[in-house]
């Protein structure tokens, strides 16, 4: 192009009000006249700040410049195909190592969940400039979403060290870093750690990790208080379950049930919170209780599995080997593949037809051939019964699915 025409456009980028348009109107007239590849390339490149990106691409594709890659990357950046993007930033990129532009390549490779790559590119550009806050932020984020949480937080830190000094261009904000933090030292097992960062944040996404990360060292009551920090700000529901499952899961069982009565005030037909309040009241040895949630869960759903199986380990405690076995056979209809279930099977045989207990116990050996305690017992039992023929076969099974069993058979067989 020439030095004039050039002039030219200096002029509009100076002087009009609309200096794209008129360089757009200025080139479509030139290249009428005189086309040429640099004037198709000045042509896109106006096109592409006027936001008009496909008619950029048409012009862009004509012209031989170099540059013109980096034009269609940004376009089709712009129009979030980001497949395309790459291969425009990485072509330019091989001629010209510029630093914009190996940045969107950066955030294109994000953008479509390519990690790696976006890693790759940012250490190029922390080559290019390694004071670089916004590409080390970006770094920490891709090292962790490929869980290469140590160099996560080697970023953050090198990042909290450059906050120290006040004349760095990109300022993070200290609970953004410091939650950036917890979440990697979590991930890296470093709990005690995790809540001494993160205690000074008043956040949701803070309190639901310091509770994760007191639940893991076996501080359970301080987890829930956390749980409950969360609720007081956003009264979900389901922050009640995770309050009443952790209280469940480390035997705070009549704390779990207080729980789920708020849960059932505000859905008295929740099938879960019932659920739940069936297993509570069970571990309490609260029977009656157990039972009359049992019904309420079947009132709601007829085949609810869970209340058939509760239901089959609460009546043998009162002797009922009739009632027991209608909940286990209904239970199995449901669901015949639980090896739970047809181990209650097998009980309830047990004093009134061995051969019936031993078929049950083979079943769920079958669906679970792995389980070394349920060999053990079938052994042990058919110890009581002088059956060494049938012992000595399920200890050959038991070795068979786990050859690294320690135990003799005589070790676990009595027949005393």
């Amino acid at each position: 192009m020439t030095t004039e025409i050039t002039e030219i456009i200096k002029g509009f980028k100076q002087f009009s009000e609309n200096p794209y348009s008129d360089t757009i109107n200025f080139l479509r007239e030139y290249i009428e006249v005189e086309p040429s590849g640099e004037a198709f390339f000045e042509l896109g490149k106006a096109l592409f700040f006027n936001e008009e990106y496909d008619e950029s691409i048409e012009w862009l594709q004509k012209s031989d410049d170099f540059r013109s890659d980096a034009y269609l990357g940004l376009n089709s950046y712009r129009k979030k195909d980001y497949e395309s993007a790459i291969c425009h930033f990485e072509r330019f990129s091989k001629e010209n190592e510029n630093e914009t532009v190996l940045s969107y390549l950066m955030i294109s490779y994000e953008k479509i969940g390519k990690w790696n790559e976006a890693v790759r590119t940012g250490e190029r550009l922390l080559e290019m400039n390694p004071d670089n806050r916004s590409v080390k932020v970006r770094l920490a984020d891709c090292h962790f979403k490929v869980k290469e949480y140590q160099k996560s937080l080697d970023y953050i830190d090198e990042l909290k060290e450059q906050q120290k000094f006040p004349n760095y261009l990109y300022e993070i904000k200290d609970k953004e870093l410091k939650y950036k933090r917890g979440m990697a030292l979590f991930n890296l097992k470093r709990y005690d750690e995790t809540i001494e960062e993160l205690k000074g944040i008043k956040s949701i996404e803070a309190y639901r990790l310091i509770s994760k990360a007191y639940e893991k060292i076996g501080k359970p009551s301080r987890a829930i208080r956390y749980l409950w920090r969360i609720y007081e700000r956003d009264p979900d529901i389901e922050i009640l379950f995770e309050i009443s499952e952790i209280s469940c899961n480390n035997g705070f069982h009549q704390y779990s049930a207080h729980v789920l009565e708020r849960i059932l005030n505000m859905d008295p037909n929740n099938e879960k919170a019932l659920e739940m309040m069936v297993k509570n009241y069970f571990e309490l040895q609260k029977f009656e209780l157990a039972i009359n949630y049992c019904e309420e869960l079947l009132e709601i759903n007829r085949d609810s599995f869970t209340a058939y199986f509760y239901l089959s380990e609460i009546y043998p405690f009162f002797g009922d080997v009739e009632k027991t076995l209608e909940c286990i056979e209904k239970g199995l209809a449901i669901n015949p593949k639980s090896a739970d279930l047809w181990i209650n099977k097998a009980w309830a045989y047990c004093n009134i037809d061995f051969e019936s207990f031993r078929k049950a116990y083979e079943t769920a050996l079958r669906l679970e051939p792995n389980n070394i305690e349920n060999y053990i017992k079938l052994i042990d039992v058919c110890g009581w019964d002088n059956d060494r023929k049938n012992a000595q076969k399920y200890y050959e099974r038991l070795l068979f699915y786990n050859p690294t069993f320690a135990l003799s058979f005589d070790e676990i067989y009595d027949d005393e």
